[in-house]
C-alpha cells in the first residue's frame, strides 16, 4: 500500500516512545550485554544505567497501563547489543546472534499487540554493540554488519510473531533514530562516546548512517515481498531543526532520486533548497524571545550556515549517492518521522552555567556544557510543531508521524536536586498545548499518522537520570514503581488520557 493510502486507511496512532538502552535495564555491567557506552560507564564519565526504568521486566504492566490511558501505539527499540551480545567492553569479532533474546523481543511485541497497541519498532536507537568499537560508524563495514543484524532480527521476529503467536508481522519501522543528533552529539559536541572529533568525522558518519537506512529500507521491503506479507511502512526519524544543514537536507538528499535529480545537479539543488528553506522560515510568523543567548545563537546559526554551505560537495556525499543509485527503489522512505522538542538553533546557547553539569568531562566537554542549553532549558514553541509538520508534508508529499515530543523537568537520581523549570511549565500544560497543535494539523488536512509522547516513564537520558520526561514519574531511590504524580504535583498521564478521550 502506498504511504499516502496508508495514512488514510490506518487509525490515528496515539502513543508513547521508549528505547532499549534508556528503558530496559540490564546493560554494561558484569555478564550483561555491552554497548558503546560501557567504557564511559566504567570510567564514571556518566551515570551507570543499572536497571534503567526496568522495562524489560515491567513491559506487560506498562502495556496495560498504556491501554488504560487510551493509547493505540507503542514505540520501542530492538537493542542490537542484546541480540548480538558480547560481555566484553572492548572491540572484537562479531559474535553469534542470541536466539533467546530475539524470541524474548518477539514475545514482548506479541504482548504489545494483545494489549491493543500497534508497535513502532526502532532498529537502531543511538547505540551499537561494544564489539564494533567506539567509532564504529566511521567504517563502511559497520553498514554491512548493521544489514546482517537488520535482516536477522526482522526475519526472526516476524517468523515468531506469525508462526508462534499467530499475529501479523510488524508494520511500522524506524531504521535509525535521529542520525542528525547522533552525529552532532558524538563528533561535534562530545556528549556521546567517541575517539574522534570534528566536522570531517561528522560528515563521514552521517554518510554511513544514511547509507545504512537506504539499505535497511530495501532489505525490509525485500523480506516482506518474499514472504508475501503486507507492505511495511519504513522510515527514519530526524530531530527537527531550523538549521537546514542539520535536518531538512537529510530528507532532500533521500528524496533526490525520486525527484529525478541527477548527481551532477545535486549540489546546486541542495543549495537552492537551503535558500528556499530560509525564505519559508522568514514567512512562518513564529515569535521568539530575543534575549542575549538568542542573539548569540543567531550569530552561531549564521556561522553554521556559512560553513555548511561551503563544505557541502558531491565528493562529501558520494557514498550516499552511490547507495541511492544502487537501490532498486527510487523511494526510500514511506513516511516522514519527526521528533519535535526545541528545534531552533538560536536556542542552543545559554549564559555560562556550571552548577548543573554532570559527569566527567574533558576541557572541551566542560566548556560546551557550560554554554549549551540543557534539557530543562529547552524553550517551548508549540506553533513550531504545526509549522514543521505542515511544511514537510507539503514539501515531500508524504504523511507525517510525530515520533517524539516531550519536555524535561530536573530531578536528580538521588532526589537531592528537584528543581522547577525557569518557565514554570508543567508537563500537563505542555501536553495540552502540543496536542492542540495536533488537532490543528488534522483540521488543516495535514496527513498525520500519529503522535508519540516521549516518554512513558522517566528514563536514563544519555548519561544521566536527572532529565525527567515521563508521563509516569520514578523515584529511583525507591525503585522503579510508576508514579502518577511527579515532584511538582502534576499528573500528566491523566492529562494525556483526557486529551485523547476528548478527541
Amino acid at each position: 500500500m502506498p504511504a499516502n493510502q496508508a495514512s488514510q486507511a490506518a487509525p490515528f496512532l496515539w502513543g508513547v516512545s521508549t528505547s532499549g538502552y534508556q528503558h530496559e535495564g540490564g546493560y554494561n555491567q558484569a555478564k550483561q550485554p555491552q554497548n558503546n557506552w560501557a567504557i564511559w560507564e566504567q570510567q564514571g564519565r556518566v551515570e551507570r544505567t543499572g536497571s534503567a526504568a526496568d522495562f524489560w521486566s515491567r513491559h506487560k504492566a506498562d502495556f496495560e497501563r498504556c491501554q488504560q490511558l487510551g493509547l493505540t501505539a507503542f514505540r520501542l527499540s530492538i537493542e542490537w547489543a542484546r541480540v548480538q551480545p558480547t560481555h566484553q567492553a572492548q572491540p572484537g569479532s562479531a559474535p553469534a546472534f542470541d536466539a533467546a533474546a530475539l524470541d524474548a523481543y518477539a514475545d514482548l511485541l506479541a504482548t504489545c499487540r494483545r494489549s491493543g497497541l500497534e508497535p513502532l519498532v526502532t532498529l537502531h536507537h543511538f547505540t551499537h554493540p561494544a564489539w564494533l568499537g567506539t567509532d564504529a560508524w566511521l567504517r563502511p563495514s559497520t553498514v554491512d554488519a548493521y544489514l546482517t543484524y537488520v535482516t536477522t532480527a526482522v526475519s526472526h521476529l516476524n517468523r515468531r510473531l506469525v508462526e508462534v503467536h499467530q499475529l501479523a508481522p510488524i508494520r511500522w519501522y524506524i531504521t535509525t533514530n535521529e542520525p542528525n543528533i547522533l552525529v552532532t552529539n558524538t563528533y561535534l559536541k562530545g556528549d556521546f562516546p567517541a575517539d574522534s572529533w570534528g566536522l570531517t568525522a561528522a560528515l563521514q558518519v552521517c554518510n554511513q548512517l544514511l547509507c545504512a537506512h537506504v539499505r535497511a529500507y530495501d532489505a525490509i521491503h525485500d523480506l516482506y515481498e518474499q514472504a508475501g506479507w503486507e507492505t511495511p511502512q519504513v522510515s527514519l526519524n530526524t530531530y527537527c531543526s531550523d538549521l537546514y544543514w542539520s535536518e531538512k537536507v537529510i530528507w532532500d538528499l533521500l528524496s533526490s532520486r525520486q525527484r529525478a535529480i541527477a548527481p551532477q545537479q545535486l549540489v546546486a539543488y541542495i543549495q537552492q533548497q537551503a535558500v528556499e528553506w530560509e525564505a519559508t522560515l522568514a514567512k512562518s510568523g513564529l515569535s521568539f524571545r530575543r534575549d542575549l543567548p538568542y542573539r548569540a545563537g543567531r550569530l552561531l546559526r549564521a556561522g553554521a550556515n556559512w560553513l555548511a554551505e561551503r563544505r557541502f560537495s558531491l565528493d562529501g556525499i558520494q557514498p550516499l549517492v552511490e547507495t541511492l543509485a544502487a537501490s532498486p527503489r527510487s523511494q526510500v522512505f514511506d513516511y516522514i518521522a519527526l521528533d519535535y522538542y526545541d528545534p531552533f538553533f538560536a536556542h542552543s546557547l545559554r549564559l555560562p552555567t556550571f552548577f548543573d553539569i554532570e559527569g566527567g568531562h574533558d576541557w572541551r566537554g566542560w566548556v560546551m556544557s557550560s554554554v549549551s542549553s540543557k534539557w530543562w532549558d529547552w524553550r517551548h514553541l508549540p506553533e513550531g510543531l504545526f509549522f514543521f509538520c505542515q511544511t514537510y508534508a507539503e514539501a515531500f508529499g508524504q504523511p507525517i508521524l510525530i515520533a517524539e515530543n516531550g519536555m524535561a523537568l530536573r530531578r536528580s537520581h538521588d532526589n537531592r536536586v528537584a528543581a522547577d523549570r525557569s518557565d514554570r511549565l508543567r508537563r500537563s500544560q505542555f501536553l495540552q498545548m502540543h496536542v492542540a497543535q495536533v488537532r490543528r494539523l488534522q483540521a488543516a488536512g495535514v496527513p498525520l499518522l500519529g503522535y508519540f509522547h516521549w516518554s512513558l516513564v522517566d528514563n536514563y537520558e544519555w548519561g544521566s537520570y536527572t532529565p525527567r520526561f515521563g508521563l509516569f514519574s520514578l523515584d529511583f531511590e525507591q525503585g522503579t514503581e510508576r508514579l502518577r504524580e511527579d515532584h511538582l504535583r502534576d499528573c500528566p498521564s491523566e492529562t494525556y488520557e483526557r486529551l485523547i478521550k476528548e478527541g
